[in-house]
């Protein structure tokens, strides 16, 4: 079982794990489209074309999956985030090589998620997967060391200490139902 509150990335282990040809088929068109551009200010600007189309089209799961990991790809850091509105602002990075297609990676991946529960929404809902067979592992915003190290928010609700208290307490929860 997988769960994220992230529905975009949720959204790309159910495509890898259901349609990765069709996956690796956009995936290979939105490679070569970026590649073929020679200036920085024509990758930035077809990177900002997609983030639109991402954020205002509505498109269907498999470009949507695409074109969040073309996101990753080539986005500042392959940090994501979103606004309080819940769209995508993660800003451009990355030069002209960057490697958007991984066939054998999603490949790969297709099949270990065969059989795969995919979740998406907060984690208690996982609860009901607690025992002795199951292995949890969380991995929520860090606490900052420093207020310059402060990003705590990749998504359009902040995860706060009283959420990390929270989380330590399900975590024990857990423990005691014998997951690791």
């Amino acid at each position: 079982m997988i769960n994220d509150s992230n529905e975009s990335l949720v959204n790309v282990y159910r495509i890898i794990r259901d349609t990765p040809e069709e996956l690796v088929g956009l995936l290979a068109g939105i490679q070569g489209e970026y590649h073929a551009l020679e200036e920085r200010t024509e990758r930035r600007d077809y990177f900002m074309k997609k983030r639109r189309v991402f954020n205002e089209e509505h498109p269907d799961d498999i470009t949507r999956a695409a074109l969040f990991i073309f996101f990753m790809r080539t986005c500042y850091n392959g940090i994501y985030s979103v606004n309080r509105k819940g769209r995508l602002s993660v800003t451009f990075g990355t030069g002209s090589r960057a490697r958007i297609l991984e066939e054998e990676l999603i490949r790969f991946n297709h099949k270990l998620l065969q059989g795969v529960i995919i979740l998406d929404g907060d984690y208690r809902q996982t609860e009901k997967y607690a025992g002795e067979k199951s292995f949890f592992y969380f991995d929520p915003p860090y606490k900052p060391v420093n207020e310059a190290g402060a990003c705590t928010s990749y998504m359009p609700d902040d995860f706060d200490d009283d959420c990390q208290i929270e989380l330590a307490g399900f975590c024990k929860d857990l423990g005691e139902k014998g997951s690791k």
